[in-house]
């Protein structure tokens, strides 16, 4: 990872995930915009299955075909979690 942020606004809050290979950012309320060195882009619309898409092999499979960086997108999504827990604890944010 190269560089991260993580900012709260009264509706809502905007993330970024930067490595060598993909950025990784809020897109709108709900989804992440992943886009990599060639700015092909592609929208996930539940980054919240990939917290746990390792526990079912053939999914994660079929993902990995669709996106060579889903293990980054694994961990951009941890990292989101961990930074809005944070922040919510902090701040009491809902």
């Amino acid at each position: 990872m190269i560089r991260t942020e993580f900012s709260v606004y009264e509706d809502g809050f905007y993330f970024l995930y930067v490595t060598e290979e993909v950025r990784i950012e809020t897109d709108g309320i709900d989804g992440l915009l992943i886009e990599d060195r060639y700015y092909n882009q592609s929208s996930i619309l539940d980054p919240m299955k990939y917290l746990t898409i390792k526990n079912e092999p053939d999914e994660y499979f079929n993902e990995s075909l669709i996106n060579p960086h889903i293990d980054t997108l694994i961990e951009a999504v941890k990292v989101l979690i961990e930074m809005y827990d944070n922040e919510f604890i902090m701040n009491g944010l809902k």
